[in-house]
């Protein structure tokens, strides 16, 4: 990853609704990377990344046709943490590696003033010390159950277990530089996305290229 320009990472636990804050920072015409989505290309078409994942998961989390069954992939990998650990070791070099090319590929104007980095597991990858900023998002546990079960069609225990998975989101919040709480309507959102984006301006005038400040 390179640090030409304000890098800005953007999280929050599963159902947080990053991908909403993201999506209105895309919204006011900023530089968006999912690195999820980064990782989601990887695990389709990436050679390396596919070998390692059958050698550590087997060939049960494939279909037939070779194709990647992400639900089968989610149960086994979220089993326990040593299970989780071993699958983000295969896909997150990759994925900073990707972001890198994306990030030096990019227009320098398309960068200006700053660049958002959105990926669930920012603090837990190491990603947070590559970053200048990070913005965590949050909303009541319930709130965020809810929203997993309607959109992921899981059970209340697999999205529990989910959760579990990862950072407990009162350690992310001690971390974070700036929280916005998505638990209200779309326009209280965007103010509030509008009120960073603001500071963040101001702050890319103040980071020097040499790295994270």
């Amino acid at each position: 990853m390179r640090n030409e320009t304000l890098l800005v990472g953007v999280t929050g636990g599963i159902g947080s609704g990053k991908s909403t804050v993201c999506k209105a920072f895309a919204g006011l015409g900023r530089m968006v990377i999912s690195a999820d989505r980064v990782a989601r290309d990887l695990t389709e078409n990436d050679g390396t990344v596919r070998a390692g994942i059958r050698s550590e998961f087997g060939d049960g989390v494939f279909s037939a046709g070779g194709l990647l069954d992400r639900a089968a992939l989610g149960r086994s990998a979220f089993a326990d943490a040593g299970r989780t650990a071993a699958l983000n070791a295969i896909v997150h070099p990759r994925v900073f590696e990707e972001i890198g090319v994306l990030l030096e590929d990019a227009a320098p104007e398309r960068k200006d003033p700053y660049v958002i980095i959105e990926a669930a597991l920012i603090f837990e990858s190491g990603m947070d010390e590559l970053l200048h900023r990070v913005v965590v998002v949050d909303a009541p546990e319930e709130v965020r159950i809810r929203r997993v079960m309607e959109r992921d069609h899981l059970t209340e225990e697999e999205v529990r277990k989910r959760i579990g998975a990862q950072m407990p989101v009162r350690e992310k919040l001690q971390r974070a530089d700036f929280v916005i709480v998505n638990d209200r309507n779309s326009v209280a959102l965007e103010a509030k996305v509008a009120f960073i984006d603001m500071l963040l301006c101001g702050l890319s005038r103040a980071v020097v290229p040499g790295g994270p400040q």
